[in-house]
């Protein structure tokens, strides 16, 4: 039978992957500015009109009614 070798990471790698470098507070704000920028420029009706809100109680209640024990969206529709 043949084996594969897996690749493995080294010391470093492993270090960088588990740590997250904290943010000041100007690079946080500004952060939060650019989704807050980004969320405003969404398009407000980016949709072809197919998700009309009955069509997401449709989506809603046959979630519901394919797991009767334990429903996700109860009252939503």
């Amino acid at each position: 039978m043949a084996t594969v070798s897996t690749p493995t990471r080294s010391h470093a790698a492993e270090q960088s992957v588990d740590r997250f470098r904290p943010l000041s507070d100007e690079e946080r704000k500004a952060r939060s500015e650019a989704l807050r920028k980004a969320f405003d420029e969404w398009p407000a009706e980016a949709s072809d009109g197919s998700d009309s809100d009955e069509v997401w109680r449709e989506v809603m209640r046959g979630i519901d009614e394919s797991r009767p024990q334990r429903p996700l969206f109860e009252g939503m529709y």
